[in-house]
């Protein structure tokens, strides 16, 4: 956990370093939330038949504006991935912080602003459990090697609402599992992230 939160740390300051006087006037900070509907694609045989269970996703963003339709996202979310045997023997929960960056088209200018963006996330593992009713039982005690940081390739799309110094927006986004979940099977996370936020402008 404390690994994760020092990436965060480390790709904002980056971000902003990296941002020159006039790009500056660019940069939207804000907060974001939202629901997570993750699928586990690949799934082991031994595992039986799986229902995928949405869950939540909340985190911060920044937003760095290039040029004249060009941005750049970087964000910081904790969020829920999970699914329940169908037999009823247990339901798997995995939570990570995740840090996605992705290069972004603004395809209007005005107070209505559709976007689209690509790019690539990292996600850390925080929890990982197993658990049947009351009793919950950490992966680790049941050898279950997963992967503490897995990546993802990040689409997505939506439409923001300028108003002055404050932005709101909401967007659709698609996860690509990249990394297998557990170290001996191929299984891997898939997201679709229904994420609504607000930012305010830092710039002048």
């Amino acid at each position: 956990m404390k690994r994760a939160m020092l990436g965060v740390a480390v790709v904002f300051g980056l971000a902003l370093a990296g941002v020159s006087d006039a790009q500056a006037q660019g940069i939207t900070l804000g907060a974001q939330g939202g629901y997570n509907y993750a699928q586990l694609a690949d799934v082991p045989t031994d595992f039986g038949e799986i229902s995928d269970k949405g869950s939540f996703v909340v985190g911060a963003f920044l937003d760095i504006q290039f040029h004249n339709l060009l941005f750049l996202g970087v964000e910081g979310n904790y969020l829920e991935n999970k699914f329940e045997a169908t037999d009823g023997s247990g339901t798997w929960k995995q939570n990570y912080v995740q840090i996605p960056a992705y290069l972004g088209v603004r395809l209007l200018k005005g107070m209505l602003q559709p976007v689209l963006y690509a790019g690539a996330a990292a996600n850390f593992e925080t929890t990982c459990t197993v658990s049947e009713g009351d009793l919950s039982v950490d992966c680790s005690d049941l050898d279950l090697s997963t992967n503490s940081a897995i990546w993802n390739a990040v689409f997505g799309g939506g439409v923001d609402v300028a108003l002055g110094a404050i932005r709101l927006n909401g967007d659709i986004r698609y996860n690509l599992g990249l990394t297998k979940v557990e170290e001996t099977e191929d299984a891997k996370w898939n997201n679709w992230m229904f994420l609504v936020g607000v930012g305010f402008g830092l710039g002048g």
